[in-house]
């Protein structure tokens, strides 16, 4: 894998996507989430799209001006910790506006569960740099296999796609030398685990 796909791959699964990707599966999964009328999935769509991924995009100016950040790679453990920050209140204000909506529980448990692990994040940044990248496709990943049983589909396709993702993923991240092994073995795991079991507990 050369690094110009490595950096590619990373930037199309880049962990605020995660959310926006989950929401569209979640509506193509023949249960009820899938025969919503047409102008209720485009406000849940849009809520999530503008909430998860176009709202933190556009603070990375002012991180620039303010000099939290050198790069948007945020190399450093402390150039992570305001980013993060944010991103998870934002995070939490998708699931606030997704509840006083009226959107399905499924829906909400999942922006709940994105949220919590960003904030998670945002903690063990404090400490260590763990992949954010991993986290997220590994939040993915939980989040399909704890519907799987939640709502007793057949997800196994979507599932099969998430974990070959989430290897090539997990390569890139290391031929870049954007993080140590563990950084990318135990982001995936945290977001695997804690997904799955706030989804299955709630």
């Amino acid at each position: 894998m050369s690094k110009y796909f490595a950096k590619t791959f990373s930037f199309l699964f880049h962990p605020l996507f995660m959310p926006t990707v989950g929401i569209l599966i979640l509506f193509n999964t023949k249960t009820v989430l899938s025969y919503l009328p047409f102008e209720a999935q485009k406000i849940i769509f849009l809520i999530v799209f503008i909430s998860t991924a176009v709202l933190p995009l556009t603070f990375i100016p002012f991180y620039f001006i303010q000099k939290i950040i050198k790069s948007i790679f945020l190399e450093e453990k402390k150039e992570r910790l305001v980013p993060f920050f944010i991103t998870a209140v934002l995070y939490f204000f998708a699931y606030y506006l997704l509840v006083r909506l009226g959107a399905p529980v499924t829906i909400n448990i999942f922006i709940l569960a994105s949220a919590c692990t960003v904030f998670l994040l945002f903690l063990l940044s404090f400490k260590w740099k763990i992949s954010a990248h991993m986290t997220g496709i590994g939040g993915l990943t939980g989040t399909l296999i704890a519907l799987s049983f939640r709502l007793h589909i057949n997800l196994e396709y979507f599932i099969m796609a998430a974990i070959l993702v989430s290897g090539l993923l997990g390569y890139s991240r290391l031929k870049l030398k954007s993080h140590h092994p563990f950084e990318v073995y135990s982001g995936w795991f945290i977001g695997l685990v804690l997904t799955g079991v706030l989804i299955l507990s709630y």
